[in-house]
């Protein structure tokens, strides 16, 4: 249930509304006893129902060949100055991931760690006139 995982981590550390997706019913219901378990309240949601709105904070910690795919659909996601922080990328990976990511939001490496990284880049704010 990493979702959940990530959702009370969020909360737990300062954020203020979080809404957790996963593709799996069982690890919604599984994350929702987590997070009573901890004293947290989240708004959990499969992903097959359409996400609305965009977010200060987007994370996902999926494999690299679903990052991929989803690029549009996370990037689309963040709010203008918001951050999106990708995990589950095998170092020798991380080029593919940051290309497909590139028309939407540029990606650096924020951090490696025993062959994987996490990536990270901030949606560009529009421009003022």
């Amino acid at each position: 249930c990493g979702s959940g995982i990530l959702a009370i981590a969020a909360v737990k550390l300062g954020a203020g509304e979080v809404t957790g997706v996963d593709i799996d019913e069982k690890a919604i219901a599984t994350a929702a006893d987590n997070a009573a378990n901890n004293g947290v309240s989240l708004h959990l949601q499969v992903s097959a129902k359409p996400l609305e709105g965009t977010f200060q904070r987007v994370v996902a910690n999926i494999l690299t060949n679903p990052l991929k795919m989803l690029a549009p659909l996370l990037a689309a996601r963040v709010a203008p100055g918001g951050k999106l922080a990708l995990s589950g990328v095998l170092e020798a990976q991380a080029a593919e991931v940051i290309a497909a990511y590139a028309p939407y939001i540029a990606l650096r490496v924020g951090a490696i760690q025993e062959g994987w990284v996490r990536l990270e880049g901030e949606h560009p704010e529009p421009a003022v006139p």
